[in-house]
């Protein structure tokens, strides 16, 4: 499973917290790691010292680069959105045939992609 940007900013309200390190912890137990991309990563990443969930989560997950920005504003052009970011977690999607974790699913699936609410 992706973690979007929104995943990681969930981390930063305590309630919130518990619901995504229970299901990153899920996650690991049935063999998955955890995605993101540095795009995704950039958006949430702040002050580390401050988001400690977020820099113990990071050292658990598989952070993919980017992507081809033709690809992902191809991604955009197809599906009349405009957020990049969103759209190369999409192409990643695709990529790893995994789901998207993300506080807007209907964004995600709007660019062609499963998503699961947080």
């Amino acid at each position: 499973m992706i973690l979007d940007a929104g995943a990681f900013i969930a981390l930063d309200n305590p309630a919130k917290r518990r619901v995504v390190l229970a299901l990153v912890r899920q996650m690991q137990a049935d063999g998955v790691v955890p995605a993101t991309n540095d795009a995704a990563l950039a958006q949430a990443w702040r002050d580390p010292a401050r988001q400690v969930p977020l820099a113990m989560l990071v050292k658990a997950m598989d952070v993919y680069p980017f992507g081809d920005p033709r690809v992902v504003g191809q991604r955009c052009a197809q599906t009349g959105t405009s957020d990049v970011v969103d759209a190369s977690l999409a192409v990643l999607a695709d990529q790893l045939g995994v789901k998207v974790l993300t506080t807007d699913a209907a964004d995600m699936r709007r660019l062609g992609v499963d998503a699961a609410e947080l």
